[in-house]
């Protein structure tokens, strides 16, 4: 359960070594580069990021269905008497599942700030180029696991 079958996480692999080496420098991806300052391409951000996200999910769902599952048993359960305290026990699971990464995200720009980090300074250049080897790494893994 949560699998998504050896196709599907070939295409996450690939998906994860390309946005890697992304990272790193070693392939350009102009639609990520400069797609915020482009004019009309504010849909296609949006949509990238959803399919960035989808991709991600896919990758990570088997991960957290073991953290989910026994939720799920729970609320199945109290769903045969009452339905309203299950639905809120899954509604109340997803919030906090979904919290960390809501934050993390609306704080990104906070944390830049802060730091007084740009596209130029050192901080951030190491920080990106040691995310680009942990996806790249990540992905390889999966295709490995994938064959």
């Amino acid at each position: 359960m949560g699998d998504i079958g050896q196709y599907g996480n070939i295409a996450v692999a690939v998906l994860m070594v390309i946005i890697g080496l992304y990272l790193l420098g070693i392939i350009p991806l102009p639609f990520l580069d400069n797609g915020i300052n482009q004019p009309g391409m504010k849909k296609k951000g949006l949509l990238a990021a959803f399919l960035l996200g989808l991709f991600f999910g896919l990758a990570l769902g088997p991960c957290t269905f073991a953290y989910m599952a026994p939720m799920l048993g729970v609320a199945f359960t109290v769903a045969s008497t009452n339905l309203l305290y299950a639905v809120i026990l899954v509604g109340a699971y997803a919030m906090g599942h979904c919290l960390v990464i809501i934050i993390a995200g609306s704080s990104a720009e906070a944390v830049n700030h802060l730091l007084k980090w740009n596209e130029n300074s050192k901080g951030a250049h190491y920080i990106k180029k040691a995310c680009g080897i942990l996806v790249v790494a990540a992905g390889i893994y999966m295709l490995v696991l994938a064959l």
